[in-house]
């Protein structure tokens, strides 16, 4: 099999086809294109996410952190705690061991996330440290949780922060080696902004308090390709996107063009997808959060479409994330 996700349609037959929720506190279950589940509680709505990092190697704890925190923002609620499977190769250090987990601490205390347990394993099934996280959240909204299949029709699409932001962080952390001499200090220092801005618990959380928001995706793998095609078939919908509208720190295109992989093919923790019907009120409103985000497109009926330069070229519902390429040449 491919490395990365399965095919949509691979995860609805040998997955999500064989899961049948019975009890009727399930609110949300499994489905394609949807990143949290939500039960409900005596109280409200606890809304639950999880995810595994696999790619990284430098900053695997930070990265599992936000992934997840990320996916409960994009449902719309605030993340409160979370539990943290280590799975860790006989060869790790603990020096590796302890690295990682004060990366999981850092991170988690600055969103105001509390670790509240997990479980910790040396196995040689894995050939390098798996750290996988549950997430659990409040919405923002009682009672509400936002969707990836409910954007509608004729509504703005609306792109927070920049392009390609978890693939350019990690690249350039795991192939500093590789990219000494190409990288100039300004590069440098849009790289630590980057690292500072692959949380979308502010955009989420801001977003799901504007009247007129129905959806919500973080960009993660697969890039903002992948994830406009994951919104337009959870929802049965399209899109027509301009590209040129999307903003790209010039860091991240030096680096997409030294490996010649596609910016927005790339994994992108730190940016999320919105879906309103007046998106200049949603760009206002997280400009005051501190969020900067630009209205890329129209959903339409069906098919996903880049119509930058004028032309109308429409894109692949699935590809394996860019940041593949470049593993490639990591020697385990």
């Amino acid at each position: 099999m491919k490395q990365g996700k399965l095919t949509n349609e691979k995860l609805q037959e040998f997955i999500i086809d064989q899961i049948t929720p019975r009890n009727a506190e399930t609110v949300v279950g499994a489905g394609v294109g949807e990143d949290c589940c939500a039960v409900r509680l005596e109280g409200g709505l606890c809304i639950v996410s999880t995810d595994p990092i696999t790619a990284a190697s430098e900053q695997t704890g930070t990265l599992a952190i936000h992934i997840n925190a990320n996916d409960i923002a994009a449902a719309g609620a605030r993340p409160l705690a979370a539990l943290v499977t280590l799975l860790i190769p006989p060869s790790a250090t603990e020096e590796r061991v302890s690295k990682v987990m004060q990366q999981l601490i850092q991170t988690a205390e600055g969103l105001g996330i509390d670790i509240i347990g997990g479980h910790t394993e040396v196995t040689d099934s894995v050939n390098r440290l798996i750290v996988s996280v549950t997430m659990i959240g409040k919405p923002v909204a009682p009672g509400r949780i936002f969707k990836t299949a409910d954007m509608k029709m004729g509504e703005d699409i609306i792109l927070t922060k920049y392009a390609g932001l978890e693939g350019t962080s990690i690249i350039a952390s795991d192939f500093a080696s590789e990219l000494d001499g190409l990288l100039t200090q300004e590069d440098q220092e849009q790289l630590a902004q980057i690292k500072d801005s692959l949380s979308v618990v502010t955009d989420g959380t801001v977003a799901a308090s504007v009247a007129g928001v129905s959806a919500m995706h973080d960009v993660t793998e697969g890039g903002v390709i992948g994830a406009l095609c994951e919104m337009c078939g959870a929802s049965g919908t399209g899109a027509d996107v301009d590209f040129g509208k999307i903003p790209i720190y010039p860091v991240t295109r030096k680096i997409c063009g030294h490996y010649g992989i596609d910016v927005f093919g790339l994994i992108s923790s730190g940016s999320m997808l919105i879906t309103a019907q007046n998106g200049e009120e949603v760009v206002k409103a997280l400009a005051k959060a501190g969020v900067g985000a630009a209205v890329i497109g129209k959903v339409t009926t069906r098919g996903v479409f880049d119509i930058s330069g004028g032309k109308r070229r429409e894109l692949t519902p699935y590809r394996a994330d860019e940041l593949y390429e470049v593993l490639k040449r990591r020697a385990f």
